[in-house]
């Protein structure tokens, strides 16, 4: 339906701009740029999944169409479905809003008559579309498993609605590449121009290189001919696109193909008009002016074929090249090593996942695979109020500590909340919880648990065991990963891969935090050789590992190539660190610290090691001093108990 609707939409554009052309002469330019976009990855790859983009893209030309149809027929009937759609649009997408000013350009220039009475008839069938977004509430209320942003109050709901939640990644992107720009130290004025200007830059090089990768550069010239000719014949129609452009690629120019759907379609109706001025404009076979001029006239004829057989062929070879990337019938990625995962839980458990977390609620809630198992989203324990996600409602077979003997507003409190539930469940059910990067980043939570099996921990009731050897899990969890990998082009899955780049360091995190040196080297090995993770961050942690397992020669070892290959980076020197200080090297070791805080002057570890140090050498008030840094550097809870363990060394000593 995109597709007919962005030919309609081409065909209606050469008409508003080409007026007087025939119905016959805009098919063939009308086609090609939709065939184009047909056949581009992000287009095709998004047609074949249940997702928003594809829906985006066909309210986005829908829209364009009927203001079109609008002006064209001058009928007010077509402004307001418009209306009805921007509306309905806002609940699948709610970036549509940012196309609101360009809307608003058309309507002041091409309104006629009874402005305010249509801008108010459109207002009001705005919010009847709009109003979709009524059932989030409606729905949230029910306390279902998935439940965004738990949109039950109004602030709630507003946040969701403006993806409050995400703020911080809105526009980021342009914001970050403006504040590098503006990086000089100028006057005020040319300091915003000079940011504006490199932000500008840099979102419009990012816009034209994605155009020519997923459509070749036959589209990125239809694109500034198009625009070129739009500007010219029809200013008010140029700006609207314009806009819809410059706000779609500005806000996600560090995200792009399928999410710049607004900004493809709006470049294939300039193309579509570029490719109608080289057919019947600038090469046009004129019987009138190129009577007995048979040599012009032949000449045309093969230039405008040329035209066509080279769209034709950008269109077949996107085709072909892509059809294999697009292609989902070895795709074994929804019955993979999460199926098992969630098949290998304990009878009548509870499992804490993040990673997985959808599509285990999709196992659970559609496929009905495990019944007795209650799941649990990790991230609940991460929101500003917890009890507002775990509720007796949504979790009648739990037990829930007490929300008035908690309270919230930081991360070690919402950790004391998490430790209660845990420990309070642990005693009549076994609670599982998945390899979890997100939860052993900002929790000192991996060395409270036990190995369990494949990518499955366990937290441990007043009776357990380990369950298994360290590595029993995790070789498990390789064995699926091999198994899986012969199965034809699952290693080119995007989603496949970006579960082991979360699954894998987990490990290791679990591995470190539970002090299984030798255990942790085999996975950071896995991720050298597996995943390529070979840079200065992979070195630091094996340099770290080795020392803490008392081999000092090889961890030397380990960082003279990190000082071969990264010799000025932050890791480099904290390394440095950490082998002087095995060596008892202790003012060699500060300074090391002290190089890589000049690197990274917020960074937590050098402050704090150079306090270890300091209080090793004798030097109390020096460490107090750089202690009382690392605090204000603290980046997790896992950073407040390392200083809180030398703060309560401290007063035991005093």
């Amino acid at each position: 339906m995109t597709l007919v609707v962005l030919y309609l939409s081409a065909n209606k554009i050469i008409e508003l701009c080409f007026q007087g052309s025939r119905p016959e002469s805009r098919e063939i330019p009308a086609l090609f740029p939709p065939a184009l976009l047909a056949f581009s990855f992000p287009f095709w790859s998004s047609s074949l999944v249940a997702e928003v983009y594809t829906l985006h893209a066909f309210f986005t030309v829908l829209i364009i169409y009927l203001l079109l149809l609008w002006k064209t027929n001058n009928d007010s009937r077509f402004l307001f479905l418009a209306a009805l759609c921007f509306g309905l649009s806002s609940g699948n997408h709610a970036t549509v809003a940012f196309y609101l000013p360009a809307i608003l350009v058309l309507y002041l220039v091409w309104g006629k008559g009874s402005k305010l009475r249509n801008l108010g008839i459109s207002s009001l069938i705005f919010l009847l579309g709009f109003s979709v977004y009524l059932y989030l509430p409606i729905r949230s209320l029910a306390e279902p498993i998935i439940d965004w942003g738990n949109p039950e109050t109004l602030q709630n709901f507003f946040d969701q609605v403006t993806d409050r939640r995400h703020s911080e990644l809105h526009f980021s992107k342009f914001t970050e590449v403006a504040s590098e720009g503006s990086s000089l130290k100028a006057q005020p004025f040319f300091d915003k121009f000079v940011s504006i200007t490199s932000a500008t830059g840099y979102v419009f090089y990012r816009l034209i290189d994605d155009l020519s990768r997923q459509f070749t550069w036959l589209m990125v010239v239809g694109f500034f001919g198009g625009a070129i000719l739009c500007a010219r014949k029809n200013i008010p129609l140029f700006i609207f696109l314009f806009l819809i452009v410059a706000v779609n690629a500005s806000f996600f120019v560090g995200w792009r193909e399928e999410s710049y759907f607004p900004s493809y379609i709006v470049s294939c109706l300039w193309a579509a008009l570029f490719f109608y001025w080289l057919l019947f404009e600038k090469f046009c076979v004129s019987s009138k002016e190129n009577q007995g001029t048979e040599k012009i006239q032949h000449s045309n004829k093969t230039i405008r074929f040329s035209i066509c057989a080279v769209s034709g062929a950008c269109v077949f070879w996107l085709m072909i090249s892509n059809f294999v990337k697009v292609d989902r019938s070895n795709n074994y990625f929804a019955e993979s090593y999460l199926k098992k995962a969630i098949l290998s839980l304990d009878d009548e458990s509870i499992y804490v996942t993040e990673i997985s977390w959808f599509y285990m609620a999709y196992y659970m809630d559609v496929m009905r695979l495990r019944d007795d198992v209650s799941l649990v989203k990790a991230g609940d324990f991460l929101e500003d109020d917890p009890t507002s996600y775990l509720t007796p409602k949504r979790y009648p077979d739990l037990s829930l500590p007490n929300p008035e003997k908690h309270k919230f507003g930081s991360t070690e409190l919402a950790f004391e909340y998490l430790m209660e539930f845990l420990r309070q469940n642990a005693k009549d059910r076994p609670v599982i919880i998945e390899q979890n990067w997100l939860l052993f980043k900002e929790f000192p939570l991996a060395e409270e648990l036990l190995p369990h099996k494949n990518l499955l921990l366990k937290f441990p009731s007043y009776n357990n065991k380990p369950t298994a050897d360290s590595l029993d899990g995790f070789n498990e969890f390789k064995s699926w990963i091999e198994e899986e990998l012969k199965k034809p082009s699952l290693q080119y899955e995007a989603k496949w891969i970006n579960k082991l780049i979360f699954y894998l360091p987990s490990f290791a995190n679990h591995f470190h935090a539970t002090k299984r040196y030798e255990e942790e080297r085999e996975v950071l090995q896995v991720l050298y050789d597996f995943l390529g993770q070979q840079g200065p961050d992979w070195h630091l942690k094996m340099v770290d590992n080795l020392i803490l397992d008392g081999k000092k020669n090889e961890g030397r070892l380990q960082w003279k190539k990190m000082r071969k290959y990264f010799p000025d980076s932050f890791q480099t020197f904290l390394a440095k660190g950490l082998v002087q200080k095995s060596d008892k090297d202790y003012q060699g070791a500060i300074d090391s610290f002290s190089l890589a805080i000049n690197v990274e002057p917020d960074a937590f570890r050098p402050f704090y090691e150079k306090s270890i140090l300091m209080l090793m050498a004798g030097k109390r008030e020096e460490a107090v001093a750089n202690l009382k840094i690392s605090e204000k550097k603290i980046k997790s809870l896992k950073d407040l108990k390392k200083v809180r363990s030398i703060q309560q060394f401290l007063e035991a000593a005093s």
